[in-house]
């Protein structure tokens, strides 16, 4: 790992753990005490919170924002426009949907698909490879299992 000094749009400067083969897009935001791993390409226009940590392989699109101190897995995948809350995790070789919205503290398991324009509640845990629909909404505090499947629309509350 290196440290590099990235320069935010507003004119702060970070310093950045920075693995080899890192590629920043333009008018990147990083707050401080973040790590980006090998391979990693971070969009152009995203927000990468403090003590944020993004995975070998990882891919976040352009304008997302992944909150203070979550971690992203290797080889996983953030559409753009999506918004990560704070603290929340996104398991090694999964991927949220463009403007898909994961709450502070969620737990997503590994080798999980969450589609396009999702909304995952804050403390949430979906189990290792699921599947999640477009536009699904599954509320706070909720557990999905292991190998589950919800489909497109759904709305799955806080009980399941």
């Amino acid at each position: 790992m290196n440290t590099l000094t990235h320069t935010n749009p507003n004119g702060e400067t970070v310093r950045v753990s920075v693995g080899e083969h890192v590629t920043i897009g333009e008018n990147v935001t990083i707050g401080k005490n973040v790590t980006i791993r090998e391979h990693a390409t971070i969009g152009e226009h995203a927000n990468i919170g403090e003590y944020a940590n993004i995975g070998e392989d990882s891919y976040i699109g352009r304008s997302s924002n992944i909150g203070y101190g979550s971690y992203i897995g290797r080889s996983s995948n953030i559409g753009y426009g999506s918004y990560i809350g704070k603290n929340a995790i996104i398991g090694p070789h999964s991927t949220v949907g463009s403007y898909s919205n994961i709450g502070e503290h969620a737990n997503i398991g590994e080798y999980v698909i969450i589609g396009r324009g999702s909304t995952i509640g804050r403390d949430a845990t979906i189990g290792e490879d699921s599947y999640i629909g477009w536009n699904v909404t599954i509320g706070e505090h909720a557990t999905i299992g292991e190998h589950a499947i919800i489909g497109s629309y759904s709305i799955i509350g806080p009980d399941a």
